[in-house]
């Protein structure tokens, strides 16, 4: 048996959701094909380029083919699809939103959120409708669909797409086991320095857009900045600019306590596990989640939650976080100055975070979706 996986978006080199959720998978599955669940299987890897990293260490059953020839756009569609066409594996595995249109009848695709159908002024035009067309067609023309929660799989189905359901798996993400654990204090501290940061801070990660909410997490802050001592508390924006960047920043240049609010940009794992440890409150009040795996991330380093109500949040988060308007921003003030200053709420919630976080395994999610490539 023959599995080909699109590996590009894991070998990008800075990752977000989707490409650390490609990136773990494949890690975890390299480790079961050494076992008997892996016996006589073969795995491929398509990229762009060469892969680099941990991801280029391949066991003996594993090859990757780099798709190079022109041209560099349309890579799925054109380069992709010509590859399926002349050797195709016996299933191709699409982690991301968009397919080959030329692909194997057992072709089995992620579809990670339907935001651009809730949330459309997100989007510019043509991504909210090569967003939607995939998830639609997909789940109409492709052998089997994986979403990461329940969430996910009502809002794809509630497309008039009901009759589909049967071919829907809900396999939830794990979560990095490199966040929580004892991270050493003065290496911790130079990290902080690093990136200009200063203790006590709030943090959130995730692109500087409108769908994370960035903007209305900085008037949270201005509201809570005003009850704290001058210069005592700091916003930590860790993430590059998205759709609607120019709105967050108008936000940030008019705040009053703009000196305060530290944007590092893109930051590395192996970084910001000591950004993450060092925070006293993790925020993310986003519009709309297929599953959020930085609140996985925070609850593991032992960070209290606020998040938002409404999408999948609440679904992967349990009891383990306080849940928001997210469109209140004073209900976000609120629930963040609880986490800062009710000693018995953060101790309540951080070990609800701990519960929570053990229930969920990239090792586990390996072994389902293999299970389900496997299935006749």
């Amino acid at each position: 048996m023959v599995i080909g996986i699109d590996a590009s978006r894991a070998n990008n080199k800075n990752k977000t959701g989707v490409e650390w959720y490609t990136w773990h998978l494949i890690k975890n599955l390299k480790k079961i094909s050494g076992t008997q669940a892996g016996r006589n299987i073969q795995f491929v890897l398509y990229s762009r380029e060469k892969l680099t990293g941990e991801i280029a260490k391949l066991p003996e059953n594993w090859t990757a083919k780099v798709l190079s020839w022109p041209p560099k756009r349309l890579w799925t569609q054109i380069r992709l699809s010509l590859e399926m066409l002349i050797s195709p594996p016996d299933v191709l595995f699409v982690p991301s939103h968009v397919f080959p249109i030329i692909h194997p009848k057992k072709t089995v695709m992620t579809i990670h959120d339907v935001a651009a159908l809730r949330f459309p002024e997100s989007y510019n035009k043509f991504q909210r409708w090569y967003t939607i067309w995939s998830a639609k067609t997909g789940l109409k023309k492709l052998w089997k669909i994986i979403v990461p929660s329940n969430f996910t799989k009502n809002e794809l189905l509630s497309m008039k797409l009901e009759q589909y359901a049967d071919k829907v798996s809900v396999l939830y993400h794990g979560y990095d086991n490199r966040y929580g654990g004892n991270l050493d204090e003065k290496e911790k501290q130079a990290m902080l320095e690093k990136y200009n940061i200063k203790k006590p801070y709030i943090l959130s990660i995730g692109r500087l857009e409108e769908k994370k909410n960035t903007r209305r997490i900085v008037q949270a802050f201005n509201h809570i900045a005003k009850k704290t001592k001058n210069g005592e508390l700091s916003l930590v924006l860790v993430g590059s600019p998205g759709y609607g960047y120019e709105e967050v920043m108008n936000v940030v240049n008019e705040s009053q306590y703009k000196e305060k609010i530290v944007r590092p940009g893109y930051v590395d794992t192996e970084d910001l596990k000591y950004i993450m440890s060092g925070a006293e409150v993790f925020v993310f009040p986003s519009l709309y989640e297929g599953f959020g795996l930085p609140i996985l991330d925070a609850m593991a380093s032992g960070i209290p939650v606020v998040a938002s109500s409404g999408s999948s949040l609440e679904e992967i988060g349990k009891d383990a976080c306080i849940y928001v308007d997210r469109f209140d921003v004073w209900e976000i003030t609120k629930a963040i100055s609880v986490l800062l200053n009710d000693q018995d709420a953060r101790k309540k919630h951080i070990q609800a975070g701990f519960s929570r976080v053990n229930e969920f395994s990239w090792a586990k999610c390996a072994e389902e979706t293999l299970k389900l490539f496997k299935k006749g």
